[in-house]
């Protein structure tokens, strides 16, 4: 809307004509009379008395925009001295009370002229568009007629004329400076206040090549001013790159079910974009490496477990140790009674340890237990441990016995319940509510109840085996660092670090699931299962593949698949065997598949691009198909990029490592600081801690990251698609990266079929940038 920037030096009332009459003093005081001539619905008007020197003018009753009125007037209509009068016209952005001359009888020989009917048509035009008529209400609503008498009053009307025109001047110059309402060259200099040109190409895709690139429109075309407004719509308002923001500048106001009302208001639908920011937390992993003397590894486990570690059992020895260390009286009351809430609802053998934390943590989940009524008492089977690598030796995890269905089923169901009368342990209480908040999952979807670990503060629940499960306060989600307890000085030392899936078994715990998640899925579809291949077997397999010459069916239906054709198989093998086993798994397709993509069946090709769906949809990073002879087909799949393939399922790796070392005790060391396998080299004798921290992408955000997403089906035309790209540039906060794999992917319609394209990497970039860098005096270059 547009401003009203008039000043309130009229008051409320905006006729020119109406205040001066009123302003006037001393003897020409009420020697002038301005009578208004109300107009009737169908037009019909009359002044109805006998005026002395009338000057009858047509009022603007509202304040016009973009819009034209003409307002025509007949004198004395259907009489024998009928005439019609020329249109008078109201400009676009005229003020209301704006008047103009309608009708001035010829008084020169007698001033007195009697009463006379009039009728009133008027019609409006919008920015340039077709005339309609005014009728109805709508007539006396949009203008009137006053009457103004005397010589006086027709001089004071001349000398006060322009000042309609000066108010309209003043109005159309103030909308000119808004995107609403600016057109042509004030558009531009719009433009060019904020660095933003405006087009004179456009964006075409080329389909035979695939190329997009910028065609410039033949002169003097250049872009609308609706899409020129549009743009610079980004540019002219204040933007905080806040979470709130970004979602009101994609989607305007309103809730995530009302149609998009902010800058993609034209999408179909009325779709709303997305914005996801839950990441995926980082695992942490600690392996202690005594560099020179094993004994720095000893001596320092020695003073943990005396000066740190929390004893739970209640024992001699145990009781000493707590008593001897120098802590205030009231720290050592309060990790007494610590330890005996922990006894409680655990049992722990006389030599267990656990860090303070973990403790803590355990306790909460045991108030829990013992809150809702709950006689478990959960048996620790494994704590702090010397030779327990990377899990145990600092004592950061334990060993808990896995819970009864019947256990599992009665925690639940009292957690559930919504009578139970709470307690006084108002910690207890509060993490009931908090979980109960969360959602509860039945105990065939979580038999080792990690709804309870979790919200106790214990975000690692692995199952070692069938009665075991990992505890810990860190999120390691499985991972654990090999690595022999001492090294060396100057020797270089294999260190490793792996995700372990639940069970420990060996391979990666991500590719691992998403296989098995992707193997029920396909078979859940009716197509025959696949068959798994051992490390030993796949890379005797590998080794067979033939060369195959080009132009075979089957590289056609791979392609279609977005799979790559591997015709000399050398150099790919001999990269795929540096690769560590448990990031790679390879699976034999079906027979009668194999046979179909062999023979190039476009039906195969479908099939398989399912199959590829399936894998992308468990967060996999990578496929690569290889031919066999005898229509066999295997298919190498990973959480990290391979050879020829690259990552053809995700934009970035699905796993990594990265580590650092941290001397104790005056040892150093220098270590590859990326890769699930490296090497430590000691610099300085003393003992070394190694920490590993890595990452599994499920699907959420990483850290420093959001997503944005549309709804399944929703495509945006290549214009859209660069509104977008610019958009987020412009609230893209520093040091946070904007993901937008998943629309580049699955959501751009290059050819304006309907159907959306994934952009090549070589074109997802290819979009034109709005906003340019200012320099001065080029503002004809903007």
């Amino acid at each position: 809307m547009v401003t009203d920037i008039r000043v309130p030096v009229d008051g409320a009332d905006p006729s020119v004509e109406r205040n001066l009459v009123d302003q006037l003093e001393g003897p020409y005081s009420g020697t002038v009379r301005r009578v208004v001539v109300p107009i009737s619905a169908g037009g019909a008007a009359a002044v109805d008395w006998t005026s002395r020197h009338p000057l009858l003018t047509v009022v603007l009753r509202r304040d016009l925009a973009e819009e034209t009125v003409r307002v025509t007037v007949t004198v004395d209509p259907g009489g024998t001295g009928e005439r019609v009068l020329a249109p008078v016209v109201f400009a676009p952005w005229s003020a209301a009370g704006a008047s103009v001359p309608g009708y001035v009888p010829d008084t020169a020989d007698e001033p007195l002229v009697a009463s006379f009917p009039v009728a009133v048509a008027a019609e409006r035009s919008v920015d340039g568009g077709a005339a309609t008529a005014v009728t109805g209400a709508a007539l006396p609503g949009l203008v009137e007629l006053a009457v103004l008498e005397g010589n006086l009053g027709r001089l004071l009307y001349l000398m006060s004329y322009e000042k309609h025109r000066l108010r309209r001047a003043a109005r159309e110059v103030h909308a000119y400076r808004t995107l609403a309402h600016a057109r042509r060259d004030a558009l531009d200099r719009i433009g060019a206040d904020v660095g933003v040109a405006r087009f004179v190409d456009e964006l075409v895709h080329e389909p035979a090549n695939g190329e997009v690139y910028a065609r410039r429109l033949a002169p003097p075309a250049r872009e609308p001013d609706v899409a020129y407004a549009h743009r610079l719509g980004l540019y002219r308002r204040f933007l905080l790159p806040t979470p709130g923001a970004v979602r009101h500048l994609l989607n305007g106001p309103g809730a995530d079910t009302d149609p998009n009302a902010g800058l993609f208001a034209d999408l179909p639908g009325g779709a709303r974009f997305t914005v996801r920011e839950d990441d995926d937390r980082f695992a942490v992993a600690i392996r202690l490496v005594a560099v020179g003397d094993p004994q720095h590894r000893t001596n320092f486990l020695a003073q943990l477990r005396r000066d740190r570690l929390v004893l739970p059992a209640n024992t001699p020895p145990n009781n000493t140790t707590h008593a001897g260390r120098a802590l205030p009286a009231s720290r050592l009351t309060e990790v007494t009674a610590l330890r005996a809430s922990l006894r409680q609802s655990y049992t722990f053998d006389s030599a267990h340890g656990v860090a303070p934390p973990l403790a803590a943590a355990l306790d909460r989940a045991g108030r829990v237990c013992r809150a809702l009524g709950s006689a478990i008492v959960w048996q620790v089977t494994r704590a702090q441990d010397d030779a327990g690598g990377s899990r145990y030796e600092l004592g950061l995890g334990v060993d808990v016995s896995w819970p009864t269905p019947a256990q599992a089923t009665d925690l639940r169901n009292r957690v559930l319940d919504a009578g139970r009368v709470p307690t006084g342990d108002r910690t207890a209480e509060a993490l009931i509510a908090a979980a109960r908040a969360a959602g509860v999952p039945t105990v065939a979807a979580d038999g080792e109840l990690a709804w309870l670990w979790r919200v106790c503060g214990l975000p690692t629940v692995h199952r070692i085996s069938t009665t075991r499960m990992y505890l810990s306060h860190l999120p390691t989600r499985g991972l654990a660092v090999t690595a022999p307890p001492s090294a060396a000085l100057g020797a270089d030392t294999a260190v490793e670090a792996q995700f372990y899936a639940p069970g420990d078994p060996a391979g990666n715990a991500l590719l691992l699931a998403g296989l098995s998640a992707a193997a029920r899925a396909w078979t859940d579809a009716g197509e025959p299962a696949w068959a798994p291949l051992t490390d030993a077997v796949a890379r005797t397999r590998w080794a067979a593949v033939p060369t195959r010459p080009a132009g075979q069916p089957v590289d056609q239906v791979l392609a279609a698949a977005g799979l790559p054709a591997v015709r000399d198989p050398a150099l790919v093998v001999a990269a795929l065997n540096r690769l560590p086993d448990e990031l790679v798994e390879t699976i034999e397709l079906p027979a009668a598949l194999a046979g179909a993509l062999i023979a190039g069946q476009p039906a195969a090709g479908d099939r398989l691009a399912r199959l590829v769906r399936l894998l992308r949809d468990q967060h996999l990073a990578a496929a690569l198909p290889l031919v066999e002879t005898g229509n066999r087909v295997l298919l190498v799949c990973s959480v990290i990029g391979l050879p020829q393939a690259g990552l053809n399922l995700s934009e970035r790796r699905a796993t990594g490592f990265r580590w650092y070392t941290v001397g104790l005790g005056g040892g150093t060391a220098e270590i590859k600081a990326v890769g699930a396998r490296t090497t430590l080299r000691p610099t300085h004798a003393g003992l070394v801690a190694m920490v590993a921290l890595s990452y599994v992408r499920t699907g959420l955000t990483d850290p420093y990251e959001f997503r944005v997403e549309l709804p399944d089906g929703v495509t945006l035309t290549l214009a859209q698609y660069e509104r977008l790209m610019n958009a987020l540039t412009r609230v893209c906060p520093l040091g946070v990266e904007i993901n937008t794999f998943g629309i580049r992917r699955d959501h751009v319609d290059l050819d304006d079929d309907g159907t959306a394209e994934p952009l090549p990497s070589a074109v997802a970039r290819t979009f034109r940038t709005f906003q340019q860098r200012r320099h001065r005096g080029v503002y004809d270059q903007l």
